[in-house]
């Protein structure tokens, strides 16, 4: 990448990384498995049935400068 000359000899590298730059919730680990054993027993074989039990983190923005002589 193609940074800031300072000096002939000297230089400067800027780079941002963002992720989930927009902030969007990103949902995850929906319940989806059953135990089969318990099906005929009354029970709700699997509580979170089709629910979001976690989330992803919420946006992060990194940022680096390189100097380079």
């Amino acid at each position: 990448p193609k940074g800031l000359r300072l000096t002939e000899s000297t230089g400067l590298d800027l780079r941002v990384n963002l992720f989930n730059a927009f902030n969007k919730l990103n949902l995850q680990n929906f319940g989806f498995a059953s135990d089969s054993t318990r099906i005929n027993n009354g029970e709700q074989p699997n509580p979170s049935f089709g629910r979001a039990t976690g989330g992803l983190s919420g946006r992060v923005i990194e940022l680096q400068a390189r100097f380079s002589f």
